[in-house]
């Protein structure tokens, strides 16, 4: 999967450091497990109503998902890692709002790729029979959903595209997809 970013991007680790609020972690920009979750997000959106579905492709509680993530790479152009101050200003005054300065961090790329492997077998599927073609189609379309990732997607940052290399979207396969959730929604109601 290739990503093309369109401005700055941030996951944060969680944790801050001395003058900084929200960091990311410079060895790792882009984990794994956020881009393992946007694309389920990204499926979620694209089959409403089929979580079993979406389960038995992504994994759940009680069962493990045969794909494997692998944290964005970025190849020869290394990404900067910038600062940013934000804050929220009281809605009367106009003023800053005490308390409410944050420092954060910001990545500033171009492109990055990720690779999804399979790792295990494919699960049985409590719904009609799901092939690797099955799969592969979920993943292609989730990954090609997604549009935004990190924090203030809502502000701004974090604008992407997300490009699948194999199978490539297109209206076949979008077909594909859309016969693939009516198949579901059938065996649900019959």
């Amino acid at each position: 999967m290739t990503i093309t970013f369109h401005g700055p991007f941030r996951v944060a680790t969680g944790t801050g450091r001395p003058g900084i609020d929200a960091a990311v972690d410079p060895d790792n920009l882009l984990p794994a497990s956020s881009l393992k979750g946007l694309m389920r997000d990204s499926a979620e959106r694209l089959l409403p109503g089929l979580p079993q579905l979406v389960e038995t492709v992504f994994g759940g509680p009680r069962r493990p998902t045969a794909w494997g993530w692998e944290p964005a790479r970025f190849g020869d152009e290394k990404p900067e890692v910038a600062r940013r101050a934000r804050v929220r200003l009281d809605g009367e005054s106009g003023a800053a709002r005490r308390d409410h300065l944050l420092f954060g961090e910001e990545v500033w790329a171009r492109t990055a790729e990720f690779t999804v492997t399979q790792h295990g077998p494919l699960p049985h599927a409590e719904g009609p029979p799901l092939d690797r073609d099955g799969h592969l189609t979920v993943l292609a379309c989730a990954a090609a959903g997604v549009h935004s990732l990190g924090a203030d997607r809502r502000r701004g940052m974090g604008w992407v595209d997300c490009t699948p290399e194999e199978p490539a979207v297109d209206d076949e396969l979008i077909a594909r997809l859309t016969t693939l959730a009516e198949q579901w929604r059938n065996h649900q109601h019959a």
